[in-house]
C-alpha cells in the first residue's frame, strides 16, 4: 500500500516533525499541506510569501515559505514524499 507524508523543515536541515502527517491518501496529505502552508501565509505577526507550485523529491506537491522580513531566509520547505519504513512509527490519519 502506498502512503505518503508530509515533512516540513528548513533546507539543509532534518525533518523536526517528530510525529509527522502519513497517509495513504494523496489528497489528504496535500490538504494537509496546504493547511500547514496557509498558516504561514495568515500568520498575523508574520511577513510570510508562500510560493505555491514546488515539487517535492518524489515529484509530488510542495510548498516554500520564506520570510520576507529576513535578509538571508532559507525558507521552509512542506512537501508530500513517499512513506517508507523508517517513518513506520509516524501518526497515521
Amino acid at each position: 500500500m502506498t502512503r505518503y507524508i508530509v515533512i516540513e523543515n528548513t533546507p539543509g536541515y532534518l525533518p523536526e516533525d517528530d510525529d509527522p502527517f502519513v497517509t495513504d491518501d494523496y489528497a489528504a496529505a496535500v490538504a494537509y499541506m496546504n493547511e500547514r502552508a496557509d498558516e504561514y501565509a495568515n500568520d498575523p505577526d508574520g511577513n510570510y510569501r508562500v510560493e505555491y507550485g514546488w515539487a517535492s523529491g518524489n515529484n509530488y506537491a510542495a510548498v516554500m515559505i520564506y520570510d520576507d522580513d529576513k535578509t538571508h531566509d532559507l525558507g521552509r520547505y512542506i512537501g508530500v514524499e513517499l512513506c517508507d519504513d523508517d517513518e513506520s512509527d509516524a501518526v497515521v490519519s
